[in-house]
């Protein structure tokens, strides 16, 4: 089946790292990757993401023709990758702030996955401050997000297992991990899925038949599952990442509150946690 991405840019180096990296992810599926450009956009996003904060009909108009001529280049840039022939290229100009002009092109062109580049080695998962990532992540809504850091080699064995952890509270709809297992298949990559014991009480009832659940989600796929105890949910999956070298977080938003329904319980602890691997933000979907 035929996938659509979308993959805003700002013309940077981080951005056109994520959408090369959106080749090696889908190298052996169909796909429409669709560029988008906000021209306009607020000023609390990143410098270069809005090309131009004047105002005025002039103004506007040398925005939006430097937005067509700089998604122009890209496609000529793109004219010269002949890796695969089932990937076709669409360019989207908006001059809405950028997270209104992501959940346009979301609804319009029934977008499967959102590809962002995250500046720096890192990508900011604290909710506590302003960033891309976060209003982004805060406003799309029903669409996944993958953020790959700039430093991240877009080779196209890059994942081996990717970390999925969960508290077990709640039941995912099959269509919220999709992306999930788009990239395990793809990459033929483990799921790792991880549960922190914040309290050593072990499981109850309702979470052994949750994590049921996501045995049979994830019955075709390499998966194990895997818990840790006397920690905290953020250092417990710092330390296992980096302990196992793993290549991708993958976490479940909800539409309010903090990344992750993993933090439903009530959870004070600030989320200072910057993966320096690409993070998958699964969203709710109803």
């Amino acid at each position: 089946m035929e996938k659509r991405i979308l993959v805003p840019t700002n013309f940077s180096k981080h951005a056109w790292n994520a959408l090369v990296y959106g080749f090696g992810l889908y190298k052996n599926i169909p796909c429409t990757f669709y560029v988008l450009n906000a021209y306009q956009s607020g000023s609390s996003l990143p410098e270069k993401f809005s090309l131009s904060k004047s105002s005025g009909r002039n103004a506007h108009e040398k925005a939006r023709e430097e937005s067509r001529e700089g998604l122009e280049k890209i496609l000529q840039g793109l004219s010269f990758r002949k890796e695969n022939q089932r990937h076709q290229f669409e360019t989207l100009s908006s001059s809405q702030p950028l997270p209104e002009a992501i959940q346009d092109a979301v609804d319009k062109h029934n977008i499967d996955l959102i590809l962002m580049g995250s500046k720096g080695e890192n990508v900011s998962i604290n909710s506590a401050y302003e960033n891309t990532v976060t209003a982004i992540s805060e406003k799309i809504e029903k669409c996944p997000i993958l953020v790959i850091p700039e430093e991240s080699s877009p080779t196209t064995d890059v994942v081996r297992e990717v970390v999925f952890p969960t508290s077990f509270r709640m039941i995912f709809k099959l269509k919220e991990l999709t992306a999930l297992m788009d990239i395990a298949s793809s990459f033929k990559a483990g799921i790792l899925v991880l549960y922190i014991d914040t309290d050593n009480k072990g499981l109850n009832k309702e979470q052994e038949t949750n994590k049921k659940i996501l045995k049979d989600y994830f019955s075709k796929f390499d998966c194990s599952f895997h818990t840790l105890t006397k920690t905290t949910i953020s250092t417990g999956t710092r330390l296992f990442i980096e302990s196992r070298q793993s290549d991708l977080l993958a976490i479940y938003k909800r539409k309010q509150g903090f990344f992750s329904k993993l933090f439903a319980q009530p959870f004070v602890e600030e989320i200072d946690f910057n993966p320096n691997i690409p993070v998958l933000v699964l969203k709710e979907n109803d």
